[in-house]
């Protein structure tokens, strides 16, 4: 049911950007802009309660290389929390990252990226003398490929909504495959 919430609502804001005339193709050439016009800022936030609990904040920057192709480096910090069998485990995990986009048509993009980042393991050992205190820190490689769809805010806001696949299938820091990031991107 929450999905079907969340799919209508993007449909709906589609619809509505659509109607208004917001949606449109770029008329201008990049190599026309000045530097720093094609320089881009962003990112986004995660909050998750239950259970399992995140903060996030990821943020990048990026270049606009041609009109239809960007890429950039961004940073990112994660705090976690979840109950498992009875005993809580906290842990911190912070990265770096490389990504790309491709502008397919107007708005809609393929999106690729490399992280990096270092988390203490989530996996206990079997020995009953278990400190979760003393789990092993770990360094984790995740590889993402996926879509997403621009939508524009003003001439210079931009909300990306991506559905990503992590093909790191022992990834310990992200369980959910695929998943839906929600960010922003502002021009300077």
């Amino acid at each position: 049911m929450k999905k079907i919430i969340i799919v209508g609502t993007i449909l709906t804001m589609l619809s509505f950007m659509v109607s208004s005339g917001q949606i449109r193709a770029e008329d201008v050439d990049v190599r026309d802009l000045p530097t720093r016009e094609r320089i881009f800022v962003g990112g986004f936030l995660g909050l998750q309660a239950g259970t399992f609990t995140a903060v996030s904040l990821h943020l990048h920057g990026g270049y606009l290389i041609t009109n239809r192709f960007s890429a950039g480096v961004g940073g990112n910090y994660q705090y976690t929390r979840e109950v498992w069998f009875g005993t809580d485990y906290t842990t911190h995990f912070y990265g770096a990252n490389v990504f790309s986009r491709f502008q397919l048509i107007a708005g809609f993009f393929l999106h690729g990226e490399y992280e990096r980042i270092r988390l203490q393991s989530r996996l206990p050992t079997l020995n009953p003398d278990f400190d979760p205190d003393e789990r092993s820190s770990i360094t984790e490689d995740n590889y993402f490929l996926g879509a997403g769809y621009g939508l524009p805010l003003s001439q210079r806001a931009t909300i990306n909504i991506l559905l990503l696949y992590n093909f790191n299938q022992n990834s310990q820091a992200y369980l959910d495959n695929p998943f839906f990031r929600v960010g922003v991107d502002i021009f300077l």
